[in-house]
């Protein structure tokens, strides 16, 4: 395939990552201009063996019972500033990562756009975005499962706040993938470096 059939690609795949970049800026701002409204929703999920009265729960057939291993999502009528603010640091630490990672994936597709992708700097780039991904993912995981158990501490009676559900397998996936393409990148400018001096 050559570089002109290879070009409507390119321009494909960096406008997408542009248009994911700017959606999940806008997304950003939403969450943190709604986490100011009074009574907007904070919603979470709490495991079913921590609540009681569920086996009264009608509408369903005899023989039939929610999953005591399961979870359930529960809606906060009126939640405190407090709560919208825990709440939010639930969603708006992944979205400003996606947010970074797709404007750093759209710079890359950039440059190799203008000029040769096959270049140390492309493979620096790479490796960053593959550390960014996966250790600032790791850090979003923190974050996000630090504030479900403080929020869920705030809507049970005991007090006693949930194990983090959620896993950070996905961004150390995602990293390794970057990492993977650095890697190959720089291979192939070492092999190029090395056939230039036999020239």
């Amino acid at each position: 395939m050559d570089g002109r059939q290879l070009s409507p690609w390119l321009r494909r795949l960096r406008g997408t990552a542009e248009i994911v970049w700017i959606a999940a800026l806008c997304a950003a701002v939403s969450l943190l201009v709604i986490g100011f409204i009074p009574r907007s929703p904070v919603t979470l999920q709490l495991p079913t063996a921590m609540l009681s009265g569920l086996g009264r729960v009608g509408g369903i057939t005899a023989g039939v019972i929610v999953d005591p291993a399961g979870r359930i999502i529960l809606k906060v009528t009126d939640p405190s500033l407090a709560q919208r603010m825990i709440y939010l640091a639930t969603t708006l630490p992944g979205v400003l990562l996606i947010a970074e990672i797709a404007r750093r994936t759209a710079g890359l597709l950039r440059a190799a756009q203008d000029s040769d992708p096959f270049t140390a700097q492309t493979a620096r780039e790479l490796t960053f975005v593959a550390k960014l991904t996966a250790f600032g993912g790791l850090g979003v995981w923190a974050i996000t499962s630090g504030a479900d158990w403080a929020l869920s501490a705030t809507v049970l009676h005991s007090g006693q706040a949930v194990q983090p559900h959620q896993s950070p397998f996905v961004w150390l996936a995602v990293g390794l993938v970057f990492a993977a393409f650095g890697q190959l990148i720089a291979r192939g400018v070492a092999m190029r470096a090395e056939l230039d001096t036999l020239i």
